[in-house]
């Protein structure tokens, strides 16, 4: 019976032995466990972004945040500047190798520029068909967002025409004016201008413009002449009708007369010169001014931040002598590429999976911030009375412009080479309507001889490095401005 103990008791040490050796292993198993768990979620890291699109702020806002929610391991951090501070922050940043990882290309630059640059990388291996799918006809084109055959960028909206002129319908009353039938030449968009200053006394002003942003003045001086036959549009720095820079045409010198007039009558708000468009864009939705030319963003915010604004929408004002043309309208415009320095690519292409998604892009739509570049989107979402008037007025006012990298996407190693002389259009509206400048027509005179020459070094300069391109590139002898340039005349012009 005492060896039957014995047998039993030493089973009883076994068998603790056993227990204490499998705790033992069972926690160093947990606790190695424990450390790759610690280890397996995604590295905690910061996506930077920065860009101008300030009427955008506060859906981006919310949509950070959702962003952040579903990707708890990606914290957005978001700049925002206005669009000639960015010029300069995005140049400096890259130059100094600190460029944010998500981020657009300036205004006016060409993306064969910033790919030449360095500055953005493929999209392609990061975006997938269902992703591409989702964008309407036309979005990714070689010479447009594909540089040799790669994906660089995508446009932020559907391009309409950002020159066209918003008014105030209480201002119009009390100037005596019909808010029905807005001013259609110069002489009455002018005549109006000054009857509203005139009568409200200082507490408003005939018309507003952020004075500071240089672009604003370029486009208006753009798309106003090329309704004066001018032939000027953003896909090229020289004429359609004249094959050459004609910056001192009639119809360019016309709208500069128009604008200095305004000036001259007393008409621009005392704060215009001071201003950038973000800040004119307010006074104008604070009743201060009667005008103010600008894009389908702005009616989003005023109806969030002035829902008391009775505002319309109307077509630039043509020439006295009849209108001689329509605005250009632009094609898909790249916008946001991935940085090429960039330490976190896929998380970058979630970003941009997101924020081209469906229910990102109707919450912009619908608050009328911007018609997007999805599918359905525009037709589903769009409310806004104002919103839905500026796309009918842009369309019946604008043809589609031909543009020189579709056409011949080799063009882009001109593109990369062209840099625009400056002061340019927009810096000698700007030093008019300020004063600095009293008469246009010299500045102008050797800003078309500055643009020549440019040109023709930039294409001599990319042909002696092997590019397949000519001069005649830029001329499209099937271009009428009064009709949209499609595929069929890009076809009929290629034979």
């Amino acid at each position: 019976m005492k060896r039957n103990y014995k047998i039993l008791a030493n089973l009883l040490i076994f068998v603790l032995v056993l227990q204490v050796l499998s705790a033992c292993t069972s926690s160093a198993t947990q606790k190695d466990t424990q450390k790759e768990d610690a280890d397996s979620p995604e590295e905690k890291i910061t996506l930077r972004v920065m860009d101008w699109a300030d009427s955008e702020k506060p859906y981006r806002e919310q949509f950070i945040k959702d962003f952040e929610q579903k990707y708890p391991n990606i914290k957005i951090e978001y700049t925002l500047l206005t669009v000639d501070q960015f010029q300069n922050t995005i140049t400096t940043a890259i130059k100094s190798g600190d460029a944010p990882d998500l981020f657009p290309i300036p205004a006016g630059m060409k993306l064969s520029t910033a790919v030449a640059g360095g500055w953005f990388q493929p999209l392609d291996k990061y975006l997938d068909d269902e992703f591409k799918n989702r964008f309407v006809d036309g979005v990714f084109a070689e010479g447009t967002t594909i540089q040799d055959g790669k994906i660089y960028s995508i446009p932020a909206f559907l391009p309409l025409p950002n020159t066209l002129v918003f008014y105030n319908k209480q201002l119009f009353r009390d100037a005596g004016l019909d808010p029905d039938n807005p001013p259609k030449t110069y002489s009455e968009f002018r005549s109006a201008a000054e009857a509203i200053t005139k009568v409200s006394k200082g507490k408003a002003y005939g018309i507003i413009e952020g004075g500071k942003t240089v672009i604003r003045w370029k486009n208006s001086v753009l798309d106003w002449s090329a309704l004066g036959g001018s032939g000027l549009n953003p896909h090229s720095p020289i004429s359609l009708v004249t094959n050459d820079a004609n910056y001192d045409s009639k119809a360019v010198l016309e709208v500069m007369n128009l604008f200095k007039g305004i000036k001259d009558d007393g008409s621009y708000h005392p704060k215009t010169m001071s201003l950038a468009a973000p800040e004119a864009r307010a006074l104008f939705g604070q009743g201060q001014a009667g005008f103010i030319v600008q894009g389908e963003w702005n009616v989003g915010v005023w109806k969030r931040e002035n829902p008391d604004l009775d505002f319309g929408v109307m077509a630039p004002p043509v020439p006295d002598t009849g209108q001689n043309g329509y605005l250009p309208r632009p094609n898909f415009q790249p916008w946001i590429g991935i940085s090429k320095t960039t330490k976190h690519p896929e998380a970058a292409a979630l970003y941009l999976k997101e924020y081209y998604g469906q229910d990102y892009q109707s919450v912009l739509v619908k608050a009328g911030d911007r018609f997007s570049v999805l599918k359905d989107v525009n037709e589903d979402a769009a409310e806004i009375e104002e919103f839905k008037q500026y796309y009918e007025v842009a369309i019946e006012n604008s043809r589609l412009s031909p543009s020189v990298e579709i056409r011949n996407p080799e063009t882009a190693a001109i593109f990369a080479k062209y840099k625009d002389p400056q002061p340019g259009l927009g810096d000698i509206l700007q030093g008019l309507v300020s004063g600095a400048l009293k008469d246009p027509n010299d500045q102008l005179k050797l800003l078309s001889n500055n643009v020549d020459t440019a040109l023709e070094q930039a294409i001599e300069s990319a042909k002696a490095e092997g590019a397949k391109i000519d001069k005649d590139d830029f001329k499209f002898s099937n271009w009428s401005p009064d009709n949209d340039y499609t595929a069929k005349e890009y076809e009929a012009i290629s034979k």
